[in-house]
C-alpha cells in the first residue's frame, strides 16, 4: 500500500520553501523585505498559490500558512529574500575573506602545525558554507557557534603569521 507523506522537511519541501525565497527576491532585488521578514505571513502568502501550482505533488502540511512559518531553510536564498543582492554579497565577501585568510595562512604558515592548522579551518569554513544551504538563519544554533569560532580562528592565525613573519 502506498502512503502519501505526512510529514515536512523534507526535500520536496526544502525546494518549495527556496522557490517561495526566490520568488520574494525576484520581486525585492536589491535590498530584499526586511531581516527574516521572508517567514513574515503577510510576505510569503502572496507566493503560496503559485508555488501549489508549480508543485501539486507536495503535500499541503509543507507549504507554509499561517502557523506554519517555516522560513525559507537555506541561508544563502534566505539572504536573498530578507536581504537582497546588497545582503548576499556582504555575506559570501565575510565568508570569502576568512576563506583567504585562511589560506594565506596556510602558504605563509612559518611551521608545518600552522599550516595543518590553517588547512583544517578553510576545510571546516567550505563545510560550514555547504552545510547553510540546509538552514535558515536562527540565532543561537550551533553551526553559528562554529562558523563564528571558525571565522575568529582563521583571523588569529592570519595575525600571528603576519606578526611572525611580517608577510
Amino acid at each position: 500500500e502506498e502512503r502519501d507523506p505526512e510529514g515536512v522537511e523534507t526535500y520536496s519541501q526544502r525546494t518549495v520553501l527556496a522557490y517561495i525565497g526566490l520568488r520574494i527576491w525576484e520581486d525585492n532585488p536589491l535590498i530584499g523585505v526586511g531581516w527574516q521578514r521572508s517567514a513574515s505571513v503577510d510576505v510569503f502568502e502572496p507566493y503560496v498559490d503559485d508555488a501549489r501550482r508549480r508543485f501539486p505533488d507536495v503535500v499541503d502540511r509543507a507549504f507554509p500558512a499561517p502557523g506554519r512559518e517555516w522560513g525559507v531553510q537555506n541561508l544563502y536564498i534566505q539572504m536573498l529574500a530578507d536581504a537582497g543582492l546588497v545582503g548576499l554579497v556582504l555575506l559570501l565577501a565575510v565568508g570569502a575573506g576568512g576563506i583567504v585568510l585562511g589560506w594565506r595562512t596556510v602558504v605563509h604558515a612559518p611551521r608545518p602545525w600552522a599550516a595543518g592548522a590553517g588547512v583544517a579551518i578553510v576545510c571546516g569554513l567550505l563545510a560550514l558554507a555547504g552545510e547553510w544551504a540546509s538552514l535558515g538563519i536562527v540565532a543561537g544554533i550551533p553551526i553559528q557557534a562554529a562558523t563564528c569560532l571558525l571565522l575568529g580562528l582563521v583571523a588569529a592565525g592570519a595575525a600571528t603569521v603576519e606578526d611572525e613573519t611580517g608577510v
